[in-house]
């Protein structure tokens, strides 16, 4: 398999933590041109995040039948409607989203703003405890948080091409798991920002190593992304993984970590 970069590289020490350079009139970030940033969240039980949601995301959110989950859906979901809604001005939940997915055009696919047609993508992911929501002006994105040790029984390496295998192998037993996930985290990444999700077998992407500053090296079943992807590691906290893939221009990449997601009124 090829080693060629096909992507341009991404480095955790290029993330910008917390700082922007301009906010709402609600304090929350504007997300300008060029600029990718990803909203840190923990997972949240206030009902009051309800009143965020629009009536198909309040049904869905009574379908989970475990807590933790129910708190993770409603915590991404409340805290994607206030960041976007803070960027125009509107109330987060006359907010109105589609998911049509590329391969099928079933509704599973990856979220997009359809009412108000605002130019943003957006990403939503969540593992653990812990959620992150990625915004976009007029660039696809897709951000992937796992924690560490969360996944492994699900996730086989079989997920990994043949020289990532080699490449776990060689890594010290007791590192190997967090290096597995951020693989998983940078595949999962590139694939939610294309829109192919996991209908594509991630074995046919090569990432970089885990100590190697962020890239896609390989595409098995293409000649190459048909845009640049460029992918970024993020830090979202002690025992996490993440990272954040965006198409066609290389982005600054801004994080934020939030301590109370309902923040001020909207």
């Amino acid at each position: 398999m090829t080693a060629e970069p096909v992507t341009g590289p991404g480095r955790a020490a290029g993330v910008t933590t917390g700082v922007t350079t301009g906010v709402t009139d609600t304090g929350i970030a504007r997300v300008r041109p060029g600029e990718c940033h990803v909203w840190f969240a923990g997972a949240s039980a206030d009902l009051g995040l309800l009143s965020l949601l629009d009536a198909t995301e309040r049904d869905r959110y009574r379908q989970f039948l475990r807590e933790q989950p129910r708190a993770l859906y409603l915590t991404a979901h409340a805290l994607a409607r206030k960041v976007i809604a803070a960027q125009y001005g509107v109330r987060p939940a006359a907010l109105r989203f589609a998911a049509v997915c590329k391969h099928c055009a079933g509704a599973h696919g990856k979220p997009r703003l359809v009412d108000p047609p605002f130019p943003l993508a957006l990403s939503l992911s969540h593992s653990g405890e812990r959620v992150a929501v990625a915004l976009t002006l007029g660039a696809d994105v897709g951000v992937d948080l796992e924690r560490v040790g969360h996944h492994q029984e699900d996730l086989p390496r079989s997920v990994l091409s043949a020289a990532e295998q080699r490449t776990l192998h060689a890594v010290p037993e007791g590192a190997r798991d967090a290096a597995f996930i951020r693989y998983w985290c940078r595949k999962e990444a590139v694939l939610k920002a294309t829109g192919d999700g996991l209908l594509v077998n991630p074995a046919a992407l090569t990432v970089s190593p885990p100590d190697a500053p962020a890239q896609l090296l390989a595409w098995d079943d293409r000649t190459g992304p048909a845009r640049p992807v460029h992918l970024t590691d993020l830090d979202p906290g002690p025992g996490y993984r993440a990272a954040v893939a965006v198409l066609d221009h290389a982005p600054r990449v801004v994080t934020h970590r939030v301590d109370d997601v309902l923040g001020p009124p909207a």
